[in-house]
């Protein structure tokens, strides 16, 4: 009996003992988690996510130029001046290479030489992105064809046709899949914003003699057309360039971040 009554404390002691080494364990399992979760930097949030003030300032000057523009155009062409139309596009895009190279030297604080430095790194996009670029020489030659022998309300309601083109050759080019609910949605808003844009012209019976209406009209079609596709090729090859970029390591796509200014 005085045997197992002094065995009995050691077994409590190692009772408690193994107690007290399983709770510091979970202790400093939990500290270790813990400091793990602290040290652990969080997940980037997408830049797609949200709009940047940037953004929001572009979209503000795409929508006032949008609107002007037809406006002015047709009271440009309302008299038919005689002038060649491809004259007034080779004026219009110097004024923009003017406008970028002056972008590049007081915004930038670069030489003039770095966009020529760019352009050779960069010769393969370079070409593509010609592609769009002819085409929209094409579109503003034609605009100045429609708004000639259209009014600017009949033009803006046939040029809203472009959503439905980008939409054919997202479908064409990219490959996407477009659902049944989303092409109701597409011709739904693409009839809303005809029909926003539509005026009553009964005032207006008597139209000029000059003007050509199905000329105009297949101007403005040509227009929706080469706007489509000049949209969805942009895309594709923008979206090419970052897979690329993706898949290259960080030493060699560190020093090609200035590609992203050309795009």
């Amino acid at each position: 009996m005085p045997s197992t009554a002094h065995s009995s404390p050691p077994r409590r002691n190692s009772a408690t003992n193994m107690m007290a080494m399983s709770l510091s364990h979970s202790s400093d399992s939990l500290e270790q988690e813990k400091q793990k979760l602290l040290t652990e930097e969080p997940p980037n949030k997408s830049p797609n996510s949200a709009i940047s003030a940037i953004g929001l300032k572009v979209l503000i000057l795409l929508a006032v130029q949008n609107c002007s523009k037809n406006l002015l155009l047709r009271f440009v062409m309302k008299e038919h001046p005689k002038f060649l139309t491809s004259a007034a596009v080779l004026g219009v895009e110097t004024v923009k290479l003017v406008l970028s190279l002056l972008y590049i030297a007081f915004v930038e604080k670069k030489p003039l030489s770095s966009a020529v430095e760019f352009i050779k790194q960069d010769k393969r996009n370079t070409i593509l992105m010609a592609v769009p670029a002819t085409l929209y020489s094409i579109q503003m030659t034609l605009e100045y064809i429609a708004l000639s022998n259209l009014d600017a309300s009949v033009f803006s309601v046939l040029v809203q046709t472009k959503l439905l083109a980008t939409a054919g050759c997202a479908v064409i080019i990219l490959r996407r899949s477009i659902k049944k609910v989303q092409l109701i949605s597409l011709v739904l808003l693409t009839v809303g914003v005809m029909l926003c844009n539509m005026k009553d012209d009964k005032s207006s019976g008597k139209q000029d003699a000059e003007m050509d209406t199905t000329k105009g009209i297949i101007a403005t079609l040509s227009i929706a057309v080469c706007s489509g596709f000049a949209c969805v090729y942009t895309e594709k090859v923008i979206k090419a360039k970052r897979k690329i970029n993706d898949d290259l390591p960080k030493s060699q796509t560190e020093p090609s971040k200035k590609e992203q200014y050309g795009l």
